[in-house]
């Protein structure tokens, strides 16, 4: 190698290292394509996570468009709508209203009640269905739901009144679409269908000239609702200022339960400004007869207070000025309307006397009131409307006295009943039930202020001997012999209360012979006419004498005279 040079020749060539030194060919040849295989399977693998993936989303997709369900919906047009999903089977659908049950039909998805339901409740609607088997386990066997519907109130008239042109049908106007309207008139009930909702309704009245009335109105906006409760609405047909007066004047009498209600063609305001009309009532009590209202610009109304309208009374109102009103068939113009109040029940009279000891009779009410201050505007309701009970007698009666009790019935009894009350609280004892009486009963019971003289009935026969047989609270306290009317002049058959006693008078008249005749008599009860129970000198007693009095010995009539008091029934007979 001499003197440093390099040797220029080249080196010899080496294949770089292979990985896979010491394999045979076709192993590396194996090896080889397996580099190139590899890539192709993680393609795979992507490939194949992309597939399920997307078979998957198919697969939640396809579950959540078929997953079993039910829905319901508030129809409007129908009371609800009802879908279905998942192959569900419908098992039970239920509805109620205020814990009622309302039958429902279904017509297609479409569910509405099998009768209106009332308006202002809510209509709750429960369905129940079943799953398909392949999903069920997952589900459950069964899917509900539940909706609750409210029912609107009935829509609301958009006035008070309603005015048309003569020969023109009545139109009513709503502030809100309606579907059904329900009107009375010529003394029925009539029910309209609207082929689509609507705030104006045409019914079929036509009024004439200067007629007026009141048409009671209830609607519903929707097929599947009853109307509400109807409202009167007054009508005219005039250009003049009328009024519709309820109840109407000369053919209604006044209700102290219900007011009295006076509706103008136009507003009160505009004709009468701030006057109110005047009532005149005779005054039973004091404190107000009641109050004037406005519930909307056409109307008055007055509402009487508790206890100043009984049964009977009479009642005068005076408008501030003229007005037309329809009675009778007429059109009257006034000022002065006149009502006369309705008599009360006789079984509510017959009630209070029993209670209060002026009937030979208890009465027990069902419930258990009795004994208790009853308000005077019940008082006054009850005059109307008596409330449930029982009569049952205070001891064992006589036959005869028996006979005379007639409940319910303004019997000969009630009649010496209220006699008697009335002489006992001062007022003329007429024996008729009257505006009067009343309160003055109402009083009494809510004061436990009974009678202080007991019952007590005379027996007289004219049977000879002739006797009468007086009771006293079920016990007789006198029997004695009597003298009755001679032939000409008899005694009248008959139960008769006593209206009339005077320690002693004399008594004048005229013989049947045509003298005059003045005789002292004493311990007097007059009965019927100028019949009378009382003490007369006579040599005997027992058989006809008088000309038509019931006479006793002066010492027996004085023993009777005490238990003869105003209202006592004395009873005739052969």
């Amino acid at each position: 190698m001499g003197l440093g040079f390099r040797d220029t020749a080249r080196p010899e060539q080496v294949a770089p290292e292979s990985p896979y030194v010491g394999a045979t060919p076709d192993e590396q040849v194996s090896s080889a394509g397996g580099g190139r295989s590899g890539h192709g399977w993680r393609r795979r693998v992507l490939w194949l996570g992309t597939l399920g993936l997307l078979v998957a989303g198919g697969i939640a997709i396809l579950l959540v468009l078929e997953w079993p369900r039910i829905a319901l919906k508030a129809g409007g047009p129908e009371l609800a709508s009802l879908s279905e999903r998942g192959g569900v089977r419908v098992t039970s659908i239920q509805a109620t209203d205020g814990g009622r049950a309302v039958a429902l039909l279904q017509r297609g998805s479409s569910l509405d009640p099998a009768s209106p339901v009332l308006p202002g409740g809510t209509v709750v609607v429960n369905v129940v269905a079943r799953t398909p088997g392949w999903i069920s386990w997952l589900t459950g066997n069964e899917v509900r739901t539940t909706l609750s519907v409210p029912v609107p109130v009935s829509p609301a008239l958009a006035s008070p009144i309603a005015t048309a042109s003569p020969g023109s049908p009545l139109v009513v106007r709503f502030v809100r679409a309606v579907r059904l309207v329900d009107w009375s008139g010529g003394g029925s009930t009539h029910l309209i269908h609207l082929a689509a909702p609507s705030r104006v309704v045409q019914l079929p009245i036509i009024l004439s000239t200067n007629s007026t009335g009141i048409t009671d109105i209830g609607a519903s906006p929707y097929t599947w609702e009853a109307p509400g409760p109807p409202v009167p609405l007054p009508y005219f047909a005039s250009r003049g200022f009328m009024a519709v007066i309820t109840p109407t004047p000369g053919t209604e009498v006044l209700s102290p339960q219900a007011p009295l209600r006076i509706s103008f063609s136009r507003p009160v305001a505009a004709v009468f400004g701030q006057r109110l009309p005047s009532l005149e009532v005779a005054k039973l009590h004091a404190g107000p007869s009641g109050h004037w209202t406005r519930p909307n610009p056409y109307t008055l109304e007055f509402e009487p207070a508790a206890g100043s309208l009984w049964p009977g009374q009479q009642l005068q109102i005076t408008l501030p000025g003229p007005v037309a009103f329809a009675s009778g068939g007429k059109l009257i113009q006034t000022a002065t309307i006149t009502y006369a109040m309705p008599q009360g029940s006789q079984t509510r009279l017959q009630q209070l006397l029993a209670v209060l000891g002026y009937l030979p009779l208890d009465w027990t009410p069902s419930s258990a009131a009795q004994g208790t201050v009853v308000p005077i505007g019940d008082q006054v309701a009850m005059a109307y409307s008596p409330p449930i009970g029982s009569f049952s007698w205070r001891w064992t009666p006589p036959a005869r006295l028996a006979g005379l009790w007639s409940p319910g019935v303004d019997s000969v009894m009630t009649k010496g009943a209220v006699r008697a009350f009335e002489n006992v609280e001062g007022l003329d004892p007429i024996g008729q039930a009257n505006p009067l009486l009343w309160p003055y009963l109402a009083a009494a019971a809510n004061a436990g202020k009974t009678n202080p003289y007991g019952y007590s009935w005379a027996d007289v026969s004219k049977a000879l001997p002739e006797h009468m047989v007086l009771w006293h609270n079920g016990t007789v306290v006198l029997r004695a012999l009597v003298n009755t009317g001679i032939p000409l002049d008899p005694t009248v058959d008959g139960t008769y209360p006593v209206y009339l006693r005077y320690r002693s008078q004399t008594m004048r008249g005229t013989n049947p012979n045509g003298t005059p005749y003045a005789d002292f008599v004493r311990w007097v009860s007059y009965f019927n006419g100028g019949n009378a129970v009382h003490g007369f000198v006579r040599s005997s007693y027992g058989f006809p004498q008088s000309l038509g009095c019931v006479e006793l010995p002066f010492a027996t009539a004085q023993v009777a005279w005490p238990y003869m008091h105003i209202g006592t029934l004395v009873t005739v007979h052969s």
